[in-house]
């Protein structure tokens, strides 16, 4: 507890933070072998010591999001106001910032409940209740949503005539004046409606309220007691009125709940508001009143998660990255040995610092921040091989074990700063342009892929020197099941983009026969509805025949889906129109036992399992897929840019199309597999894209690595591609296993969300591994070729670019 109260002090953090980059300054300018060695060794347990002191007590500094502890989430748009002519004003940042006030003093009135609120964009806000019920849920809505916006309008004299005619298009309204809705009953009690005409010049606002109480004079009435301001503005805009003759309307969220004529004048500070009938609405809206919103809120998403659905996942993401390390550490153990047990040690310290900064920055764990983890892990691999297997190239030319390290760690610095930061720009896009649901996956990729920079580069190297030093490092050996061939990649060039222009018309194809089905909620607007059932089944067949005989405004139907999870049972979603969730879920209760069975929970009866919900408009759904293909298409231009300025055009024009191929083609396989797209599959093509890249960088910064060798004077650009192919060939099918093996445990283990992300990532790999070579490299040679001797000149020895001469076999 002192470690962690230790911690939390500002001060005491910027401090760790200056010592801790100035030592990491250090070492990298100093030249000599030995304090390069030691100051790595005091970075390395500053930040191993500042990061697991910072994450414990687990509970307290670990947060967990709503998807993981269960509760609910609304993304709120901040409406515009009009002004007296009736043109909308745009939202300012000054409304936003009262919104966000005024909900959490309404959310949190007692100061018991710690609701997340948060900005999003120019007029959006996100709300965030972790611990929340489904039930509950619905309440908060109704407090998020009423706006309490109360004015007091003069009534035009003659409204009994002008307001019908008006609203009927008969009349014109007179300049100043606007037809609202009044509510009342007639002489039976019903409700009816009328039209009335008023000023569109508010003459009071709920900011001139300084006190709401429920009337103990008069049931279904709420006092009104006015500040100085609003008695001064009442007695301006009555004292000129005629007693019995005149009108003031009460305009409470823009319908007028009463109009009374003027009993006398001028009115002061206090004044009734009355015909609030329903059982506890007059506390409600008097509670409301003394926190008014000045302009409406709309939900435009919500999300829901059963604490029984949350706990499911935590064992779920738990169970897929205790496996996906496992596997992880045996495949590098297995084939690198020592060399793989430096490695193994840099992940556990990459995992450390991942939970650390997590912790120390406040960030909360999500669902997609599971999967950012969980492939956090193959990313650092990756680094790891580059440099284990430039080890190997290193010793088999001779070298000694600490020249043979060092010169590993300096030839694979570029590749893998490249590589890190190509990923890091589609991964900063991400956070900056995707939905709350994605940016928990944008923000742990982020910092896990600066993490495994540091671990990879930076510990690794010291605790290698350290081995060497002590004399525990002798010799090193690996195993070598992929030796380097001399095969003519290049030369089925042609063969190889045909299957890739097929395979992309295909995937483009999928979007135009499955059409709206092709994509879920996320874009289009909906309800998705799931139930935990556990170990009871419930098939999608039937569901979707008794679904069939309720009346629904989704093609008159919804879609229902049923998995199952090796940790956590059965998962049925069903996907519906927003108007239809109630309907939905209440037929499906009736229907089905498992879920009609309640308990008794905190003295209340409950729904045994409890129906996690979420829900997008169309509005939003629309804005996601439109902001979706702007983050793919910067992602794609910083990537372009990147290589451009780092190698070459051409490497760059190679680089897109290999790009662009894997994203269409991972997006058509979602499809074609009978999936949704939704904005975790773009959070994952967009990883697809950073992955891809990174393949593809380890080959050009070969290329490259070779044009500007003495070795390769005289040889064509094919040959010289054709070799830096060959020659990290091992390295390819090595990292591409690695990922693979960890994001293969979320495929097997992770829920339906990790499992769909699972499912993209395992295609980009494939894809991007094959495009790496097969379509990347062939472009960059047609590129150059057609620019004949305009390819850059990095010391290849000779412009013939144009006949290349045949690679050996």
């Amino acid at each position: 507890m002192l470690a962690a109260a230790f911690f939390e002090d500002a001060h005491t953090i910027f401090i760790l933070g200056l010592i801790l980059l100035v030592l990491f300054v250090w070492y990298f300018f100093t030249e000599i072998e030995r304090r390069k060695r030691n100051v790595g060794s005091a970075l390395l347990l500053g930040v191993t010591t500042v990061c697991l002191a910072s994450v414990f007590p687990l509970k307290e500094r670990l947060k967990g999001g709503i998807d993981i502890v269960g509760g609910s989430a609304f993304t709120l748009r901040v409406q515009q106001r009009e002004d007296e002519s009736g043109k909308k004003e745009a939202v300012t940042k000054r409304e936003v910032d009262q919104a966000i006030k005024v909900i959490e003093q309404r959310l949190n009135s007692g100061g018991t409940s710690e609701p997340l609120i948060a900005a999003q964009g120019d007029d959006k806000i996100l709300v965030q209740m972790p611990g929340v019920s489904p039930e509950e849920a619905k309440k908060i809505r109704e407090t998020l949503e009423r706006v309490a916006h109360l004015e007091l309008r003069q009534v035009h004299p003659n409204t009994m005539q002008l307001a019908a005619a008006i609203q009927a298009g008969t009349e014109l309204s007179p300049p100043g004046y606007k037809v609202f809705t009044e509510k009342h009953h007639d002489a039976d009690g019903n409700a009816i409606t009328t039209p009335i005409l008023l000023s569109r010049r508010v003459a009071l606002s709920g900011t001139d309220v300084s006190r709401a109480n429920p009337s103990t004079q008069q049931m279904g009435a709420v006092d009104i007691e006015l500040n100085g301001k609003g008695a001064e503005k009442m007695i301006a805009l009555t004292e000129h009125m005629q007693i019995n003759v005149d009108r003031i309307a009460i305009v409470l969220d823009n319908e007028v709940i009463s109009a009374p004529v003027v009993q006398h004048v001028p009115l002061s500070k206090n004044f009734v508001i009355s015909g609030v009938d329903r059982p506890g609405e007059a506390q409600e809206l008097a509670n409301a009143l003394m926190n008014p919103l000045e302009n409406g809120l709309k939900v435009e998403e919500e999300r829901s998660v059963s604490p029984l659905l949350g706990a499911a996942i935590v064992k779920q993401g738990v169970w897929s990255g205790v496996l996906g390390l496992t596997l992880t550490f045996l495949f590098v153990l297995a084939y690198y040995r020592v060399a793989g047990i430096v490695a193994i040690l840099g992940l556990i310290l990459n995992t450390i610092m991942l939970f650390g900064v997590m912790a120390i920055c406040g960030f909360t764990f999500s669902l997609p921040g599971i999967a950012g983890m969980v492939l956090t892990i193959g990313v650092a691999v990756d680094a790891n091989v580059l440099i284990n297997e430039r080890l190997r190239e290193e010793l088999d030319h001779g070298k000694s074990l600490k020249t043979a390290i060092s010169a590993a760690y300096d030839k694979a610095f570029s590749a893998i700063l490249d590589a890190n930061v190509t990923s890091l720009i589609t991964a900063i896009i991400l956070f900056w342009l995707a939905s709350s649901t994605v940016k928990g996956f944008a923000v742990t990729l982020t910092i896990g892929l600066l993490c495994s920079m540091f671990s990879a580069i930076l510990a690794t190297r010291v605790l290698f020197r350290w081995g060497v030093d002590l004399g525990v490092l002798k010799k090193l050996s690996f195993l070598n099941l992929i030796k380097s061939k001399h095969f003519d990649f290049l030369g089925k060039r042609v063969a190889c983009v045909s299957v890739s222009i097929v395979l992309t018309l295909v995937s483009i194809g999928a979007f135009f026969w499955k059409q709206e089905r092709a994509f879920g909620i996320d874009f289009t607007g909906g309800t998705r509805i799931q139930f935990l059932t556990g170990a009871d089944a419930i098939s999608n067949l039937d569901a979707e025949k008794v679904l069939a005989d309720a009346s629904l405004n989704l093609h008159k139907t919804a879609y229902v889906q049923d998995e199952q999870n090796p940790t956590s049972g059965h998962l049925l979603t069903v996907r519906c129109d927003s108007r239809d969730t109630d309907v939905v879920i209440a037929k499906l209760r009736e229907h089905y036992p498992v879920l009609s069975e309640k308990v008794t929970k905190d003295g209340k009866e409950t729904y045994k399992i409890d129906a996690s919900h979420e829900e997008v408009s169309a509005l939003v759904g629309s804005g996601f897929l439109k902001t979706s293909g702007l983050a793919l298409g910067l992602g794609l231009l910083g990537i372009f840019i990147y290589v451009a300025i780092r190698f070459e055009f051409s490497f760059a024009v190679g680089a897109f199309v290999a790009i662009l191929h894997d994203c269409i083609v991972s997006a058509g396989a979602v499809v074609l597999l009978g999936r949704e797209l939704s904005l975790i599959h773009v959070g994952a093509i967009l990883t697809i894209a950073g992955y891809s890249i990174n393949d593809t960088i380890i080959i050009f910064d070969r290329i490259r690595e070779n044009m500007r060798s003495v070795n390769f004077t005289g040889h064509s650009l094919e040959e010289i591609m054709n070799e830096a192919i060959n020659s990290t060939l091992s390295r390819t099918i090595l990292t591409s296993t690695a990922t693979l093996v960890s994001v293969l445990s979320l495929a097997i283990l992770g829920g339906a969300s990790l499992r769909d992300f699972s499912l993209v990532i395992l295609v980009g790999i494939i894809i991007g591994t094959y495009s790496s070579i097969f379509v990347a490299s062939p472009f960059v040679l047609w590129w150059g070729r057609h620019r004949a001797n305009k390819l850059r000149d990095d010391g290849i020895g000779t412009n013939d670019v144009t006949e290349a001469k045949p690679a050996a076999n």
